[in-house]
């Protein structure tokens, strides 16, 4: 008997009916609502497919993975269940792994979606749930959207499918996922710890990931989302980084190199000693309030920025998140002791303090290259991104011999993705 045929496929009692992609709820399965585009005309779909045909041009290994798995269909049978950020790179990425045969299910993250993208897959037979202008509770509803599908694997972006799928779902068919983010991989080794009854690979650990993905391209992409955001010069304007790890420290030598004036807090002192090695100024975050006239946070983890901390900031701080979730601030103690809130433009949000003071919040606290910009460059998504279908193909070929949990990308996978990427490059070693 074959792997493929070794697996427990899961059996649906209702017939899955596809979502009409110009509706915005629509009956999906017995007890089940697809949330899909609002509105969609065939124009938006159009749209969509020129931007991921754009990108998909720039991303050489994804394409070659693409054409491997269409020959070899190691997919075959298999639903990936998908949490990650719907736009025209990842999208490159599910046309990939649909080619190899998967049955691709997939939903985004909060404030991120491109909807016309989100339009295109759908078309194309991929499930999406979702859309833009989702927040927190639609998003842990698409997340359940998409465990009902009970896939075989998970592509997960912030831990919230592996954490739900283990909490409240039967994972005995599970083989296994990856895990994208610094913040996920730090949830599931804290909350869920030895918990994990499948194998995980934590795509952020990957040396590649890290210099390619984390460092350079954060570091371009949130200077984008805030130029975009804001139409300000950044040239001696003063920044304070809130987190040192490869995403900050990308951020702090993009905007240094651009005039940026930049002060690092970071509680870790082996970050914090590297970032004052790098040459910035390392301080505590209550010794920032009269230097910064911007804050960025990109730790990882929870309230970075307190309730207390805001009422000490200079009037007109602007206030921005590039970790993956908006609640590195305490955004819900900001929105209750402001007397005034006024929306400024699409993606700024003023806050007025009792004191009179004014906090300008860009694209709600969600990330900011994404929610402001158009994410992470296309070259270096594609790295990342083809470690991630290269992870999948490994955990379906390696699955008996896995171990359970957390574990590093593969030194095989990390040495064939960064062959290929030298190769594109046209360098030789």
């Amino acid at each position: 008997m074959s792997f493929f045929n070794s697996i427990k496929l899961p059996i649906v009692d209702n017939k899955q009916i596809m979502c009409p992609v110009w509706t915005r709820y629509t009956l999906h399965r017995k007890g089940e609502f697809c949330m899909t585009i609002k509105n969609t005309t065939h124009e938006r779909i159009e749209e969509g497919k020129r931007s991921i045909h754009w990108t998909e041009m720039h991303m050489p290994l994804l394409g070659e993975l693409k054409s491997q798995f269409a020959k070899e269909l190691p997919f075959a049978g298999l639903t990936i269940g998908i949490c990650i950020h719907v736009e025209p790179k990842t999208a490159v990425l599910c046309r990939t792994l649909q080619a190899g045969g998967a049955n691709v299910v997939l939903t985004g993250s909060p404030g991120t979606t491109k909807d016309p993208v989100a339009a295109a897959l759908q078309e194309e037979g991929i499930t999406v749930y979702g859309q833009r202008a989702d927040r927190r509770n639609e998003h842990l509803q698409n997340i359940h959207s998409v465990l009902r599908h009970q896939p075989h694997l998970l592509m997960d972006n912030g831990a919230d499918l592996a954490r739900t799928f283990i909490q409240q779902y039967d994972t005995n068919s599970l083989i296994g996922g990856t895990e994208e983010t610094t913040t996920g991989a730090n949830l599931l080794r804290e909350e869920t710890g030895e918990n994990i009854p499948f194998p995980i690979i934590v795509i952020n650990d990957s040396p590649l990931k890290r210099i390619m993905e984390n460092e350079h391209g954060v570091g371009q992409t949130i200077i984008e989302g805030f130029m975009r955001t804001t139409n300000l010069i950044l040239p001696t304007r003063r920044f304070v980084i809130v987190g040192y790890g490869t995403c900050g420290r990308g951020i702090a030598r993009y905007l240094r190199n651009l005039g940026s004036q930049v002060v690092v807090v970071e509680t870790d002192p082996i970050a914090g000693l590297e970032a004052a090695l790098d040459g910035f100024r390392v301080a505590r975050l209550e010794d920032t309030f009269a230097f910064a006239q911007v804050y960025i946070t990109v730790t990882g983890r929870p309230n970075a920025i307190l309730k207390e901390h805001f009422n000490q900031m200079n009037d007109g701080t602007i206030l921005a998140n590039a970790g993956h979730f908006s609640w590195e601030m305490d955004l819900e103690s900001l929105r209750q002791e402001a007397e005034h809130t006024d929306q400024l433009t699409t993606d700024i949000e003023q806050f007025t303090l009792a004191n009179g003071r004014r906090l300008m919040l860009l694209t709600q606290g969600e990330m900011l290259n994404l929610a402001g910009g158009s994410g992470n460059p296309a070259e270096t998504m594609d790295l990342g991104l083809s470690l991630q279908a290269a992870s999948l193909l490994y955990l379906v070929q390696q699955r008996q011999h896995l171990t359970l949990g957390p574990q590093p990308v593969p030194h095989s996978v990390n040495n064939t993705i960064a062959g290929q990427m030298l190769k594109h490059l046209s360098y030789k070693i």
